[in-house]
Parts: structure tokens; C-alpha cells; sequence
């Protein structure tokens, strides 16, 4: 099967051309996200996981076991579609089941790899990922409110890292400061995103075939020559030709980054 090729517009280093896209509004939405939806299926997941440790040690418990593994993927696929906020879905292949049963169904819906990495990302590494999906929303916000301090500095008269902002001047002066650092921010940001969805795509996505180098190797004609010149001929290799997946930047539909 042809893997689709991956969209890769030309991407700009400029922070300036970054802010004036959606990139960072995008990257925003995929990142605000995760601190509610990785939070609901971090506490879902774990109940799940407990749940059939305890259940599990009854004959009757056994169809809540397969229940809770059912649970355990939805989260994950919830997951793996939220990606579509940033890029396309991340791809995923379950096994089927190699025999019909509830023990056949318990093996292989929790023993398996697939199961074990869907664990891993929605348990494991859930802390660092909040973790870095906070901070970077953090370091966005902060030089909005810098920008809008001119809109409602009259209304409290905050004070802005120990500086009472009590009149325009000091507002205009501190929305320049916000203006300047947004720049970087917007750049943070959508690294952080990319971040976040490439450990997404390595964990939950299928997993990698180990041997499949030296399948593609078998598949090759062997060391033959060239009958005319005496050189190594050519080899031609039957494995479709497509883009490898990008891991430092977003697709961006329809925008000239």
C-alpha cells in the first residue's frame, strides 16, 4: 500500500511571517486541547487500567475487562484524531483477534504492543507533556495580555512585574514589549506543537517492522554486473517511492509560511 506523501509547503524562519498565519492559532487550539482532553482520558484510562487489575480476578469481571480495553482505545483514537487539528490523523493497525473467546480477546487487547504503547502515551507520558504543552501556552499568552493592556489597564491598573501601569503611556509602552515578544512566542509555540505531535505519531502510530530492511533486501536482485561495461548493475527496488513524515514542522493548508 502507497503511503500518501506528506504536504510540505515552504516554511519560513521568520517570526514575523509566523505570527501572521494561522500556525500559531492552530498550534493553540492543538495544545489548549491536550490540557483538557489528555486530562479526561489520563483519568479514564487509569480508571480503565485499575479497574480490570481489580475485576480481573473474577470469572464473572472478565467481560469488563474487554469492556475497559475497548475504553483504553477510544481514548487513544481520540487522540490520534485530534492531530487533524495540526496535520492529518495519525495512522494506527490493531490486531485482530487470532481466535474468537474472552481470554483470546483479553491477550490480545492488552498484552499486545499496540495496547502497551496506547497505555504508555496516555499514562506515561502524560506529566511532560502537560507539562510542555502548558508552559508553551504560557509563553504565548503573556505577550497577548501585553498587547491588550491598553484595552482594560484603566479598569484595575494592574502592576506588570512590579510596575504599577496606572496610564497610557506606560500601557502603550508594555503593548510594544508584548508586540516584540509575541514574535518568539508564536515561534515557541508551534515548535512545541510539533513537538507534541511527533511523540504522538511515534508512540500511537503503527508500529515499525524491524525486519522490513531485510525483506526489501531479499526482494532485490543479488549482485549482478553489467555484461557490456563489467560494472554493478543497478538495483530497482520494488518498495513505493514516498515522502518520509516531517517531525520539526506543521503542514499548513493554504498558507504561504
Amino acid at each position: 500500500m502507497t503511503t500518501p506523501p506528506v504536504r510540505r509547503p515552504p516554511v519560513s524562519r521568520n517570526p514575523l511571517r509566523v505570527l501572521m498565519t494561522a500556525a500559531p492559532w492552530r498550534a493553540c487550539g492543538y495544545l489548549a486541547s491536550y490540557l483538557v482532553l489528555g486530562s479526561g482520558m489520563f483519568a479514564v484510562t487509569a480508571a480503565a487500567v485499575l479497574g480490570s487489575v481489580v475485576v480481573g480476578q473474577l470469572t464473572l469481571g472478565l467481560p469488563l475487562v474487554v469492556g475497559a480495553a475497548w475504553i483504553v482505545r477510544g481514548c487513544a483514537q481520540l487522540e490520534r484524531g485530534r492531530a487533524l487539528l495540526v496535520d492529518r490523523p495519525i495512522p494506527h493497525s490493531y490486531p485482530e483477534l487470532a481466535r474468537p473467546g474472552l481470554a483470546a480477546q483479553i491477550r490480545t487487547r492488552w498484552t499486545g504492543p499496540v495496547a502497551l504503547r496506547d497505555c504508555a502515551y496516555l499514562l506515561l507520558l502524560y506529566p511532560p507533556l502537560l507539562a510542555l504543552d502548558a508552559a508553551a501556552l504560557v509563553a504565548w499568552l503573556a505577550p497577548l495580555a501585553g498587547i491588550s493592556l491598553p484595552l482594560w489597564y484603566w479598569t484595575v491598573h494592574p502592576r506588570v512585574l512590579g510596575i504599577r501601569v496606572g496610564n497610557p503611556l506606560a500601557a502603550l509602552l508594555f503593548m510594544a514589549a508584548g508586540l516584540a515578544l509575541s514574535l518568539f512566542a508564536a515561534r515557541l509555540l508551534v515548535l512545541a506543537a510539533a513537538l507534541h505531535l511527533t511523540v504522538a505519531r511515534a508512540v500511537l502510530g503503527p508500529p515499525r517492522d524491524p525486519l522490513a530492511e531485510v525483506r526489501r533486501m531479499l526482494m532485490e536482485p543479488g549482485p549482478l554486473t553489467d555484461w557490456r561495461t563489467g560494472a554493478p548493475a543497478r538495483r530497482q527496488s520494488f518498495e513505493p517511492e514516498f515522502e518520509p513524515e516531517f517531525v520539526s514542522e506543521f503542514a499548513w493548508e493554504g498558507e504561504g509560511v
